[in-house]
């Protein structure tokens, strides 16, 4: 049968790789490539496949991430068991990712030994940029791009966790902006959302970057201060943020005078699960309400209780 015959073995690999939009390659016991499609030939800036013949991963791709490929190539072939649908990524630059989803298989001769593998793989650049978008909405405030109280719910659940092994201590501000409801009827809501996001930025940057800023709704913000040298740290933290937030500012050709109220609970003085620590805040910042504006108020030790809020020990 000739090779020219659409029926032939020949003529349907050679049409399966000249055409197919995945990278196929095959590669020998010593992991170098012994034949690519034209795709991953393209992919990685190469006319012709025949040039790619005797390299390898390291030589293609660089020491770190060849190595890893390297090994992982050793021992499927050396335990002749497939990896299927394999996640992989690659950084291109300073921050463009290259994802990729790779199928190996060993390859063997007529009797049973292992010669090589078979490698296909496909970018799946945009659907990860979805599935990663799609995480970014779940976790995040879709205003202001600040994690969200799932987020902050989980990331408080793991500073907790860290504390009580390290034995040290942490705070949780509950922030809550005043007569911000002022602001809306004066402007509307678009402006008060400029706002919000403009609280946001102050916020972020007041506080060190391990530290979680979060909004959990409306003019309500959530601050984790992660370890802290002492509870005077917080504090100092507290008034920073009292100072900048009532700093006059310009937006939108509007002057905007702000202030905030500010409750805190710290961990290990008000013990419990996040949702404790949470609510002994929130607790904290109703009794910096009833002081007046521009404040801010420790919580007492002890535990939330039902109708007043919270109950000392």
């Amino acid at each position: 049968m000739s090779t020219s015959d659409p029926l032939s073995e020949d003529f349907q690999f050679r049409a399966l790789m000249e055409n197919t939009e995945d990278s196929i390659y095959f590669k020998d016991r010593e992991c170098r490539l012994i034949r690519v499609s034209h795709r991953m030939a393209q992919n990685l800036g190469f006319s012709d496949p025949s040039e790619l013949v005797g390299k390898t991963d390291i030589d293609l791709f660089g020491e770190a991430f060849g190595q890893r490929t390297f090994l992982e190539d050793l021992r499927i072939m050396e335990s002749n068991e497939p990896i299927i649908g394999l996640v992989e990524s690659r950084l291109l630059g300073p921050t463009e990712m290259n994802w990729t989803l790779t199928t190996k298989v060993p390859l063997h001769d007529g009797s049973g030994a292992v010669v090589g593998l078979l490698g296909i793989t496909r970018e799946i650049n945009e659907l990860k940029r979805t599935e990663l978008d799609l995480q970014h909405l779940a976790t995040h405030d879709p205003l202001t791009g600040l994690p969200n109280r799932y987020l902050l719910v989980d990331r408080l659940t793991r500073n907790l966790a860290h504390a009580k092994r390290a034995r040290s201590i942490f705070a949780v501000f509950f922030i809550d902006v005043d007569d911000f409801k002022a602001i809306n009827d004066a402007h509307g809501h678009e402006f008060g959302d400029l706002v919000l996001r403009s609280i946001g930025a102050i916020l972020t940057g007041t506080i060190r970057g391990s530290d979680t800023v979060a909004r959990i709704g409306g003019d309500e913000f959530v601050i984790i201060l992660e370890t802290l040298g002492g509870r005077q740290d917080a504090k100092l933290v507290a008034d920073k943020i009292l100072r900048r937030i009532a700093k006059p500012f310009t937006l939108d050709q509007h002057e905007v005078k702000l202030t905030v109220s500010i409750g805190i609970s710290f961990y290990p003085d008000n013990t419990g699960d996040a949702e404790v620590l949470l609510r002994a805040a929130d607790y904290a910042m109703y009794l910096a309400k009833g002081q007046g504006k521009n404040s801010w108020q420790l919580c007492p030790k002890g535990k939330p209780g039902s109708a007043k809020g919270f109950r000392t020990e």
